[in-house]
């Protein structure tokens, strides 16, 4: 009796120290795990592929509207507004590389009739910018926005696929209210994405048809 009287609680222990053992190890591997799981959000699967003929570039399109915060008027802007478009890709499969982006440039100014288009600066994957010009005020030859469109190859030239487009202003003018009083922009810096999914069909003409998404530039 005394001999089973000692083992008993033995038996116990060694249970005991297998079972929190067994608890620190799934700890230890959900920590192992996390780093792998934050890397699947760096993954795209390979978009739509455009035809006739095929076509490895796709567009991407933003509106681009200026509105005064205060009033809900919309603005003629006084000058030149200069924007940085930023391309991301992504890799199908999981991994580190969350940071295959290029940065194009240009400028959009107002010239008292239409829109124009000046200092395009492209990279090796953003190829072609051009510009589709929007809504008018009032019916008179003022407008009040623009639509950028941009051609994008994908995959580009690391094999990764497009993901999305972020679109950022650098340099807002002053503007004008329509037949209203000037006013100034909140910010200087004012951003837009779109998001590319892989079953958008509508990506592949570089024409002012395209879809997108849209932003608005605020003043007060």
């Amino acid at each position: 009796m005394s001999r089973t009287f000692f083992v008993f609680p033995i038996a116990i222990a060694l249970g005991l120290t297998l079972g929190l053992s067994g608890l620190l190890d799934t700890a230890s591997e959900s920590n192992r795990v996390l780093p792998v799981l934050a890397q699947g959000g760096c993954t795209h699967l390979a978009n739509w592929t455009c035809t006739g003929p095929p076509d490895g570039n796709k567009t991407s399109a933003m509106t681009v509207t200026y509105v005064d915060n205060s009033s809900g008027s919309s603005v003629i802007p006084n000058g030149a507004t200069d924007w940085d478009i930023t391309a991301h890709w992504y890799p199908v499969g999981p991994g580190s590389n969350c940071t295959d982006l290029q940065v194009a440039t240009c400028t959009v100014t107002w010239n008292g009739s239409t829109w124009s288009l000046s200092n395009v600066n492209l990279t090796n994957d953003i190829v072609a910018i051009s510009l589709c010009s929007t809504n008018m005020c009032g019916g008179a030859s003022l407008a009040v926005g623009y639509t950028l469109i941009v051609s994008i190859n994908d995959p580009n030239a690391g094999g990764n696929n497009l993901d999305n487009i972020d679109y950022v202003t650098t340099a807002v003018p002053n503007g004008t209210e329509c037949g209203a009083s000037t006013t100034t922009p909140l910010s200087q810096t004012n951003a837009g994405n779109q998001y590319i999914s892989t079953g958008n069909t509508n990506i592949c003409p570089f024409t002012c048809s395209v879809s997108g998404s849209s932003m608005t530039v605020l003043y007060n």
